[in-house]
């Protein structure tokens, strides 16, 4: 009997004669690992030509998000927007699909982008010119249009996600009755907003300061599509300003990240309303998902245990949108 893998490494060598196989590239062809993850990163050099691999872990999403996806950057990238759009392979597809020992993986080759992802060093003015490029993603994609549904709700997120949070919480009733309470709370609010017909389209889903990166250009460019989907387009600031919560902690970057934004997508009256709801829902999101990762790619920095600053920001966004 062969030992089970949750995530096993590719061979470079044999994903060389993939690509060599698949799509039209010049020679020679190298791909070198450079990182592992909840996805694993592949530099490919083809002659001049330089472009990203990224295979997916197995059971991590399913086929019909992965084509939502590349159909998606495929078409954002064809109008401009700087994105690592997918490589169309000689038989016309956007990605593949390889059997590895722990299950199917989906393989993506991508253009090349060249600069500096931000950190949380980033400047008041640095938040607010990724503001403004989130709402021009918004806007290239709202002529978007796939047979493959992807719909994107924290409240959906929340049932597939928090049952492992309070599963790591059985032993802390405090904390484990908490989070069933502010989760049920949340979760009866989307029901009404949902209600509410905010303005929807494709999202990004993960648009915080380290999806974004200061090209060699001096323009921005979008990473990670991974959680790409039909979402509310307001709820996509909040991926922003929940990691500038956790790690600048700066009002002032959240205000003028969204007050970017505005400045190319003003928000509605109706968006405004639920903007609190948003805030708190990607607190609780993003809490339960760092469970679901412990066991995927290890501890994620900054969640080690010790739920007290998580806690701390959702008990203050809940009473801020009047949900405590």
């Amino acid at each position: 009997m062969v030992f089970p893998v949750i995530h096993s490494t590719l061979d470079p060598r044999a994903l060389e004669q993939e690509l060599n196989e698949r799509y039209a590239l010049s020679q020679p062809l190298r791909c070198q690992l450079m990182s592992r993850a909840n996805n694993d990163f592949y530099e490919v050099s083809a002659g001049t030509d330089r472009y990203a691999l990224r295979v997916a872990k197995a059971d991590f999403r399913t086929r019909e998000a992965y084509t939502f996806e590349a159909a998606y950057v495929h078409h954002i990238h064809g109008k401009g927007c700087r994105v690592p759009g997918p490589v169309t392979a000689k038989d016309g597809s956007l990605f593949f699909e390889v059997e590895a020992p722990e299950g199917i993986r989906t393989i993506t080759l991508m253009h090349w982008l060249d600069g500096d992802t931000f950190t949380n060093a980033l400047t008041v003015e640095d938040a607010r010119e990724i503001g403004r490029s989130l709402a021009e993603l918004h806007i290239a994609g709202a002529d978007f249009k796939s047979d493959a549904a992807r719909t994107i709700s924290a409240s959906a997120m929340l049932d597939e996600r928090m049952p492992h949070l309070l599963g790591m919480l059985k032993a802390d009733p405090d904390h484990h009755d908490f989070y069933v309470a502010a989760t049920k709370a949340v979760q009866a609010a989307y029901g009404e907003m949902e209600k509410a017909g905010l303005p929807r389209g494709p999202v990004h889903g993960d648009y915080q300061f380290a999806n974004v990166m200061r090209t060699a250009s001096g323009d921005l460019a979008a990473l990670d599509f991974d959680t790409c989907g039909i979402g509310c387009l307001a709820e996509d600031l909040f991926t922003f300003v929940w990691r500038s919560d956790m790690e600048i902690k700066e009002e002032a970057v959240n205000t003028a990240f969204i007050g970017g934004y505005e400045k190319v997508r003003p928000l509605s009256e109706a968006e405004r309303q639920y903007l609190g709801l948003f805030r708190v829902a990607r607190d609780l999101v993003m809490s339960s998902t760092f469970a679901i990762l412990i066991n995927r790619v290890g501890p994620v920095p900054g969640f080690d245990g010790d739920f007290a600053p998580f806690t701390a920001l959702t008990r203050e966004h809940l009473e801020a949108a009047g949900l405590s």
